[in-house]
């Protein structure tokens, strides 16, 4: 493959690079993918999605995001295994990637969406549907978001939904719930808000797992009403290998005002430490001790760990 250079164009005032992305079969310039109007996703946010980030020529946990993409489409009825078989998913994130590094894209994520496909009119109802599943791999060049000196975050006036609305464990495309609370967050300053559930207790923010270390120990609060983050997981893999005890339960935001540490994770942000939670300091120390040996052996992983494009 050819290396070129890949272009740039300016989207809001930031010069962001033209990269590649996989739609619906074809390989095409970001500035030129294109989807239809009547698209389910378009039509009514009728769809998943996975984001992914590669590092350098290993995709991090790459089947563990497929395999959950694969099981949020058997939730919705969306017939992505006979569309698009899981062997072929795999090997579409594998050539998104190595076109990217051909003309010189790094730090690499990736929205991996599929949708219910393309409707012959509007309306909610499936058997409207007239295509194959939409299969879309956005790719941007964009290296892990969140300040490493510190988030700030406040908590929103909005819930994180319970199972018996909508079932958090399906990686809906549908995200207003979370966008309302994103919009608190930019009005008052911050970079995240908190979601708690209808009980009370912290769910997460409004796109990351949200974690505390108090004594010691690592205290997090449940999936009741979230997505089981894979990032959580590893976290809590690496914690667990050096000896600090992870306790999984109910969480108020006010002991997370008094947390020694606080910190929020998630592939594309990976671990990024807490400084402010609704003005409050959090800690002594921003990032503390844990959330730096968490955050170094996370990094760690992702240089040894991976599923190789070659």
């Amino acid at each position: 493959m050819t290396e070129l250079q890949a272009p740039t164009f300016n989207l809001n005032g930031y010069e962001i690079r033209d990269t590649i992305l996989y739609v619906n079969g074809e390989y095409v310039p970001k500035s030129k993918a294109v989807i239809s109007v009547y698209d389910s996703g378009f039509q009514h946010g009728d769809g998943v999605y996975e984001g992914i980030r590669a590092y350098d020529r290993r995709i991090f946990m790459l089947h563990e995001h497929v395999k959950r993409l694969y099981e949020s489409c058997k939730s919705l009825d969306i017939p992505l295994e006979r569309d698009v078989p899981y062997d072929q998913m795999i090997e579409i994130v594998k050539e998104t990637v190595r076109r990217n590094l051909a003309i010189g894209v790094h730090d690499i994520h990736m929205r991996l969406q599929v949708t219910r496909g393309i409707k012959r009119q509007t309306g909610m109802h499936p058997n409207l549907n007239v295509t194959p599943c939409s299969v879309v791999n956005c790719v941007d060049e964009k290296p892990p978001i969140f300040n490493k000196a510190g988030v700030k975050l406040i908590t929103s006036s909005l819930r994180r939904y319970p199972p018996n609305l909508l079932d958090p464990k399906i990686h809906s495309c549908n995200q207003l719930n979370q966008i309302m609370a994103a919009i608190e967050a930019l009005r008052q300053g911050a970079d995240e808000a908190i979601m708690l559930d209808m009980n009370g207790f912290v769910a997460e923010t409004n796109s990351t797992t949200l974690l505390m270390a108090k004594d010691g120990a690592l205290v997090i609060p449940t999936t009741d009403c979230i997505l089981v983050s894979i990032t959580r997981k590893i976290v809590m893999e690496i914690a667990a290998a050096h000896g600090i005890p992870c306790i999984e339960r109910n969480v108020s935001v006010s002991e997370f005002y008094n947390a020694d540490e606080a910190f929020i994770c998630g592939t594309v942000g990976e671990i990024a430490p807490v400084c402010l939670i609704d003005g409050k300091k959090i800690g002594h120390a921003v990032p503390g001790p844990i959330t730096e040996l968490l955050s170094r052996e996370y990094r760690k992983q992702t240089e040894q760990y991976g599923v190789t494009i070659d």
